[in-house]
């Protein structure tokens, strides 16, 4: 049984979850979700715009190996998100680096993988039903955002969670077959013309 729990507002669900988790109020296993940032972010400490509308503004805490690069982690969270885009929308989203999901060139999705003490921090942002005049005007010409039903919405942050803890289960044995699967379907989805980047 998956453990949610939903906040209204908070700076960011990543830092929500690694709050919750020192204070015993979260463990492993739980999603921590959010109607909007204030303060969320992506790698490198850039900022990523979350004012809420039907977006999904997720963190995920997980076991996982120490020794797990968070780049490989992030990679399977962004095939993770596909999958379940792909099941449940007829969006076919693109991996841009290791990190962005792109749909028509523009950012949809973005992921950020922070290891804490005995677990994983991983938080997903995905825009839905925003509308792209209302982003900052340096976010304007690369942000996007899917549309979708609520019924719609609601079946794709379930087949997220399915498909996040399922990528991660597999994550834990990084010479498995299956890890090897995901790489490919990473590869196959990789938006960009250079070579996908090594984990």
């Amino acid at each position: 049984m998956i453990n949610t729990i939903h906040i209204g507002e908070t700076d960011s669900t990543n830092d929500e979850a690694k709050r919750r988790l020192r204070a015993g109020e979260a463990l492993l296993g739980y999603v921590i979700t959010a109607g909007m940032q204030t303060s969320g972010r992506g790698r490198f400490g850039k900022s990523f715009w979350s004012p809420g509308g039907d977006s999904v503004y997720a963190s995920f805490i997980i076991d996982l190996p120490e020794n797990l690069a968070e780049q490989r982690i992030t990679i399977y969270a962004a095939v993770a998100v596909c999958l379940a885009l792909e099941k449940t929308t007829m969006y076919r989203p693109g991996i841009r680096g290791v990190n962005d999901l792109i749909v028509d060139k523009r950012k949809i999705c973005g992921i950020l993988a922070e290891s804490v003490p005995g677990a994983v921090v991983l938080g997903i942002g995905v825009n839905i039903n925003l509308d792209i005049d209302c982003f900052p005007e340096e976010l304007r010409e690369e942000a996007g955002s899917l549309n979708m039903e609520k019924e719609t919405r609601a079946r794709f942050f379930d087949a997220l969670v399915e498909e996040v803890f399922r990528c991660m289960a597999i994550a834990e044995n990084t010479d498995s077959p299956e890890a090897a699967s995901l790489m490919d379907e990473y590869k196959a989805r990789s938006a960009l013309t250079e070579k996908p980047a090594e984990a």
